[in-house]
């Protein structure tokens, strides 16, 4: 099958899929959705007004009618998987308005419409009910229309359409006879800048946890800037867009060269970046004669959907000499197709190790088998630099990761100085101060499945025991699997230790372990919130993910805690082998088993019952 059948075929499959999970989930009862996190109701809600129209395109409106500027959503018990820069439906019944996620907190949510959709969102200002509101998941095909562009550039792009085919078979020629020489970081990531520079069509860098992977992107850019190259940053979020650009953006250290596409809250890393530019969207001819960007050499980063013109309006009709692609083996093949298909070469950066994209299962489609980066990387193994001195993981943390994932061939370039601090505490004392740095906390409470108010607690005590040991906030991270465990934990703090909503707190990191990866603290603390994995058989492939164990165990600088039921393994050569599945599951379950020989463990003591 062409690249270009496949593409289409890949696309119209997505949205085939998320028609029918869409249409799934909102058939269900309400008490259902709202368990499974889609939907959110009895809900207070408190709208923020504009005073007049907010945009030429919104109609004159008769006071007390009044277009909404803000949603502030009060709820008592959020556990919904709605999250910042999402998209909802509010209503009640007889009104409708489509939002997007602002702000999400502890207690309540802050909505607002887009400058598209708020031309449909206003409501009498003066005589409104504030309660019986709910919160829905939207249906869109967004993504469909947006990738389809792409596949009607690459129709018209022969030399591009091909090159990509060749790619993805295996069978694009890489060979180069220019000789550069780099000697401005380490060994391996001089190797991997001058490869970068110097392949003619692609190349992969490998990047482990804290191996510099972004400090290595950064001198790739700025060389190319100084070229006089036009080079695209992506990446699949806008977060980790922006960690690579400010990093960019600090060597370049000239802000007509480094520009971010999105909106204001797409741009949090970046919003006091002195030497970068922020624009919602920049096309060709806008940028032609602009005098606030560089006519020479620039970056510009936006995620793959910018590629996707005349769909997407944001970069329109913009082509690059090089594309530079962080947290590639996150990027699904046909996003990265957007990519490449107004690019002429491609510099992939990531770790296969690490987080999959999430992508439709069981379509028989070979663009939705593996990511970008994993099929480069099986491909072409001999194009692949491998960053290999960790610089967040001294040896005692680095240990199990490097022989479950890495082959051991990994280094720390960090000393253990510093990861001992004795912490003062009445209840974990055993797990906070243990001599080696990565402990594993077995526990024999069963409460719940996806959400363990037990564990929540108990990571609670921790984080109480380190502040009060002088510990700040913005050095400690606590990751779990599930949404619903982090809207657990938030509550258990707040009980523990006080309103969480309070300015010095906003830099504790409380969120999945796929919104963690990229990122570290000197402090982490992993809740697997699951004491109960054979209720939830259809996901076990996502609970049992060696890739999300690897990103969770190697966040830390100074101490790892995991936290799980003890059955989590005890089950694994059990009651796990009696499942169908279970020669499927069998490699990432050995994983598990491996890692739980390979740990420290502290297992909670269990009162003897009293007959």
């Amino acid at each position: 099958m062409s690249v270009i059948n496949e593409f289409k075929e890949a696309i119209e499959i997505q949205q085939t899929k998320d028609d029918e999970s869409f249409d799934e989930q909102i058939k269900l009862p309400l008490d259902e959705r709202v368990a499974k996190g889609v939907t959110m109701d009895n809900l207070k809600v408190v709208f923020g007004f504009f005073d007049g129209a907010p945009n030429p395109y919104c109609p004159e409106l008769d006071y007390p009618y009044q277009f909404i500027k803000s949603a502030k959503i009060y709820c008592d018990n959020n556990i919904s998987k709605f999250r910042e820069g999402g998209q909802v439906i509010l209503s009640n019944g007889n009104n409708a308005f489509k939002m997007e996620i602002i702000e999400d907190t502890v207690d309540n949510f802050i909505l607002a419409p887009n400058k598209y959709d708020v031309k449909e969102c206003y409501i009498d200002s003066e005589d409104y009910n504030q309660n019986h509101w709910e919160i829905n998941v939207v249906k869109t095909s967004i993504t469909l229309k947006l990738l389809s562009a792409t596949a009607g550039n690459l129709e018209n792009d022969n030399i591009r359409r091909n090159n990509i085919e060749l790619l993805l078979a295996g069978k694009l020629g890489n060979s180069s006879s220019s000789t550069f020489q780099y000697t401005s970081l380490n060994t391996s990531q001089n190797t991997a800048v001058e490869k970068a520079i110097c392949s003619p069509k692609f190349h992969l860098i490998q990047g482990p946890p804290g191996t510099g992977k972004t400090e290595t992107i950064a001198h790739i850019a700025k060389l190319l800037v100084e070229s006089g190259k036009k080079v695209f940053v992506s990446a699949p979020t806008h977060t980790a867009i922006n960690n690579c650009l400010s990093a960019i953006a600090k060597k370049v250290r000239d802000k007509t060269k480094v520009v971010k596409i999105g909106e204001k809250y797409q741009a949090a890393e970046i919003i006091d970046n002195q030497y970068l530019t922020r624009f919602p969207r920049l096309p060709l001819e806008k940028y032609r004669n602009n005098p606030y960007v560089s006519q020479g050499g620039i970056i510009i980063g936006g995620t793959p959907y910018c590629m996707c013109y005349p769909a997407s309006k944001r970069l329109n009709n913009w082509e690059f000499d090089v594309a530079l692609i962080d947290e590639a083996a996150q990027m699904s093949i046909p996003l990265a197709v957007s990519v490449m298909s107004k690019t002429n070469k491609f510099i992939f950066v990531g770790d296969h190790q690490q987080l999959d994209p999430i992508m439709p299962s069981g379509t028989g489609i070979s663009m939705f088998s593996e990511s970008i980066f994993s099929r480069l990387v099986r491909l072409y193994p001999n194009e692949k630099t491998l960053l290999n001195i960790s610089y967040r993981l001294n040896e005692k943390l680095i240990r199990i990761p490097n022989a479950l994932f890495y082959n051991n061939e990994l280094t720390s370039g960090i000393a253990l100085n510093g990861s001992n601090k004795h912490i003062e505490s009445e209840c974990y004392s055993e797990v906070i101060n243990h001599q080696d740095s990565k402990v594993l906390y077995l526990h024999h409470e069963f409460d719940s499945k996806g959400r363990s108010p037990y564990e929540a607690d108990i990571v609670a005590e921790i984080v109480n025991d380190l502040l009060s040991d002088g510990i700040e906030f913005k050095n400690i991270g606590i990751l779990t699997p599930y949404r619903a465990q982090v809207r657990e934990i938030k509550k258990a703090l707040n009980t523990t230790i006080g309103d969480l909503d309070m300015e010095n707190s906003e830099s504790l990191f409380i969120d999945t372990v796929d919104r963690m990866q990229g990122q570290e603290r000197d402090y982490i603390i992993y809740s697997m919130a699951n004491s109960n994995p054979l209720e939830s058989k259809r996901r076990l492939d996502f609970f049992y993910s060696p890739n999300r164990l690897n990103v969770a165990i190697t966040r830390g600088i100074k101490k790892c805690i995991v936290i799980a039921n003890y059955k989590v393994f005890d089950i694994i050569d059990e009651e796990l082998a009696e499942l169908p599945e279970f020669n499927k599951l069998k490699p990432s379950l050995d994983i598990f088993k491996a890692y739980y020989r390979l740990s420290t463990k502290v297992e909670e003591e269990v009162e003897e019952e009293e007959w």
